[in-house]
This record gives structure tokens, C-alpha cells and sequence, in this order.
């Protein structure tokens, strides 16, 4: 009798035990994975029609808006999430970016050629400044100094003096370029050429292309992540993501996201990445980690681009159908 107790205990101990392994097994597990991170829409913005590209002012108070239906560009106070002013430009104004110090904004007008000069604290257009056929995107050089400008029309990227608010130079890209990101340290430029399925990178020194990386078909948004040693381009007609290492240029994941993926936008999570898929009306996340997309929300119709807000806690997304914009961030 005694030895049989003795054994009871004994099974029961080793099982209590294994039972107690597979717990910790079990949370080590679920502690390693990725947290999903689902996006939520906050608010929806109305503005004028077709709004394309999006910027932030630096202090991140006011969001600057292109409608290319319109020839306007809507000034929206972010903290009350309403239009307060609308500004008239060039025709089919696309792209937006703010100067470092925002006192100026720059707008790439499409069908005019031309880069709209705005002063903030007019609200007025202070210069028109002629650019390579076509402008699609603004971009400005880390250290404030110069603006790139891409021309869809003419192959180029134009260079434009932030202090002149005059052309310096023009770049031969690849064919049809359009989205434009820096290296953290403002030396090379990474230009998606979406006729040519490629990504120019460019000495922002020399303004010459270094190098050309094949990516999907049709690259038009481009991102770089904090460190500056991962990129990432919508792939438009693949529906995909290319992941690129900065270093070899090569690149070494595909993310399939939703129909027609453009814009691209960090969050504050460091391993989280919006992308906006216009042909399906949605905005993915993606973890950098895997390279998984991990949620999924709604937006409005057609959503084209997308800029965060101060410290990257949420984002504006420019829904081109539905003459709004969308403000979602990440449930945390």
C-alpha cells in the first residue's frame, strides 16, 4: 500500500510538471510572436475633389492637402480635424511636402509643370516655379536645403534651392518616376520609376543615379525605415511590397498586401508599416519583422497616399474617390 501511494505521487508530480513545461513552453511561444497591429479609422475629413498627396506642418498642427479635381490644396487643423482654409494652385496639384523649418510649402501641379510655392502664414502662393513635364512628387533632402521634384513626363527628378526657390539641376531617372525617399542621412534618394519597374538611387552630392534595382511592376510609393537600412516600394499592378536591403540593393522579400498598393507611412511602432491599396479600398499593416501584414481596415473610396502626424501615433490617407481624408492609427 505504501509503495503504491509513493508511485501516485510520483506520476503525479512528473505530471503536474510536464504540464507545467508545456505553460511555459506555451508563453515563451506566444511572447516571440509579432503582435498584430489592426488599424482604426478615427475620423474621415471632407475636402475638395480627387486630394492626392498629404503633408504635415513640422510642429504638426496643420495638414496640408492636394485635390487635383479641384486645383486646390486644403489647409486642415488637426487637432479639431477640420478644413480651415483652402488655397488655389496649379492644375492637378499632386504632391505635397513642407520645408524643414515649414516656411514654406511646395506643390507639384501636374498638368501645369510647375511647383507652387506656398507661404503658411499667408496662405498665399508666393512663387510658380517651371519643373520637367509632369510632376508627380515633392520630396525634401533631410537637411532642408533642396527639394526634389519627380517629372512623370520627362523622365527627371528637378532639383529645386529651398533658399531661391529656383531650379539647381535635373536628374535622368527612369521612365515615368514618381515617389521619392531619402536615406536618413540625406546622401541618396531612392526614385521609383514606375514605366521602367525599377528604383533609381541617387548621390543627393553629385545628383547622379548610382545604381538601378529591378522591383515589381509599376513602383510608385517608396519608404525607408528608421534606420535607414530597409526600403520598401508599392508595387501597383503586382499588389505587392518589395523589401529591400539598403546595403546590397538587392531585394529580399515580396509582401502581397490589396489591389493597387500606393502609399506607404511609418506608425509608432518601429516594426509596424502602413501601406494604402487603392484598388481595394483598405490600408494594410505589415510587421518588418516577418513580413507578414498583420490587420486590415476600411477606408474610403480609392485611397491613394498617406503622411503620419506628429510621433507617427496616427496617419492621414487621401481617399481619392470619396473627396476625403481617413485618420487611422494602430489599436494598440
Amino acid at each position: 500500500m505504501h509503495s503504491r501511494i509513493q508511485r501516485l505521487r510520483l506520476v503525479t508530480s512528473l505530471t503536474v510538471g510536464l504540464l507545467a513545461g508545456d505553460l511555459l513552453l506555451t508563453g515563451l511561444a506566444t511572447a516571440a510572436q509579432p503582435r498584430a497591429e489592426q488599424p482604426v479609422v478615427l475620423a474621415t475629413i471632407p475636402v475638395e475633389l480627387n486630394p492626392r498627396g498629404v503633408a504635415f506642418t513640422p510642429d504638426g498642427h496643420s495638414a496640408y492637402v492636394a485635390n487635383a479635381g479641384s486645383n486646390t490644396v486644403s489647409v486642415i487643423d488637426v487637432p479639431r480635424r477640420v478644413v480651415t482654409a483652402t488655397i488655389p494652385v496649379g492644375q492637378f496639384p499632386y504632391g505635397v511636402a513642407f520645408g524643414r523649418d515649414g516656411s514654406f510649402v511646395y506643390v507639384a501641379n501636374r498638368d501645369s509643370s510647375t511647383v507652387s510655392v506656398i507661404d503658411p502664414a499667408t496662405l498665399q502662393v508666393v512663387k510658380t516655379i517651371p519643373v520637367g513635364l509632369n510632376p508627380r512628387w515633392v520630396a525634401i533632402v533631410p537637411d532642408g536645403r533642396f527639394a526634389y521634384v519627380s517629372s512623370t513626363g520627362a523622365n527627371t527628378v528637378t532639383v529645386i534651392s529651398t533658399a531661391t526657390h529656383s531650379v539647381t539641376g535635373s536628374i535622368p531617372v527612369g521612365l515615368a518616376p514618381r515617389g521619392i525617399a531619402f536615406a536618413p542621412d540625406g546622401r541618396l534618394a531612392y526614385v521609383a520609376n514606375s514605366n521602367s519597374d525599377t528604383l533609381s538611387v541617387v548621390d543627393t552630392a553629385r545628383n547622379v543615379v548610382i545604381t538601378t534595382i529591378p522591383v515589381g511592376e509599376e513602383p510608385r510609393g517608396v519608404l525607408v525605415n528608421r534606420d535607414g537600412q530597409t526600403i520598401y516600394v508599392s508595387d501597383t499592378i503586382g499588389g505587392t511590397v518589395s523589401v529591400i536591403d539598403a546595403r546590397s540593393r538587392t531585394v529580399t522579400a515580396t509582401i502581397p498586401v490589396g489591389l493597387s498598393p500606393r502609399g506607404l507611412a511609418l506608425t509608432d511602432d518601429p516594426h509596424t508599416v502602413f501601406v494604402a491599396n487603392s484598388g481595394s479600398n483598405t490600408v494594410n499593416t505589415f510587421d518588418t519583422r516577418t513580413n507578414a501584414v498583420t490587420g486590415t481596415v476600411a477606408v474610403g473610396t480609392d485611397p491613394r497616399w498617406m503622411a503620419t502626424g506628429p510621433g507617427h501615433r496616427f496617419a492621414y490617407v487621401t481617399n481619392t474617390g470619396s473627396a476625403s481624408v481617413s485618420v487611422i492609427a494602430l489599436d494598440h
